[in-house]
């Protein structure tokens, strides 16, 4: 259980391996999330009508530099060894999680689903509305790879790091709320 790849692969993939799957992948996530119209940010992913490639390629590029970026800085505060090759490369493998979690709007399912939702909303009958069962299985679905692309984040971060004490957790934490919050301001200006 020590080596499974699935816990910690910042811990078993050489930092080579990590970049070249984080890069691999990263291009990969551009793709989907243009194709399955989603709008990726840091904490939240939006679906919507249209995403052009190269809002996908922005959105992306802001919100791995960004954390990449203030990840580096507090890693150097609490460790001065901390590599920025490891933290971005945290970042990268942390995004596949999300990537797999836009097929939750293949044929547009996610957009219908909202819609319908909204209309409900405008129309009062919210109380008489019951969720299809598939929305629901998405929704868990996707709140599981979510989960876990937290999960590797925090461990990457951990890792990279090596960092063990509480104040140390809280400040990751912090700065990935506060990195979220400006990245979004950023991505939904232009």
């Amino acid at each position: 259980m020590k080596n499974n790849i699935l816990l910690n692969p910042f811990a078993i993939l050489s930092d080579k391996k990590q970049t070249i799957i984080g890069l691999i992948s990263l291009i990969f996530g551009i793709l989907i999330a243009h194709f399955m119209t989603i709008n990726i940010q840091i904490l939240r992913i939006d679906p919507v009508e249209n995403v052009s490639l190269l809002k996908s390629f922005l959105n992306l590029i802001i919100c791995i530099l960004f954390l990449s970026l203030a990840f580096f800085g507090i890693g150097k505060i609490i460790n001065k060894k901390t590599r920025f090759i490891d933290i971005i490369n945290t970042v990268l493998l942390s995004f596949i999680p999300v990537y797999i979690s836009l097929f939750q709007n293949l044929n547009h399912f996610l957009n219908n689903e909202i819609d319908k939702l909204i209309q409900t909303l405008k129309n009062g009958d919210i109380y008489n509305l019951s969720p299809p069962i598939l929305f629901l299985i998405v929704g868990l679905v996707g709140f599981v790879f979510f989960i876990y692309y937290v999960y590797l984040l925090f461990i990457g971060f951990k890792t990279a790091t090596n960092s063990k004490k509480a104040w140390h957790y809280v400040l990751f934490f912090a700065t990935l709320i506060i990195v979220d919050l400006l990245t979004s301001y950023i991505i939904n200006s232009f």
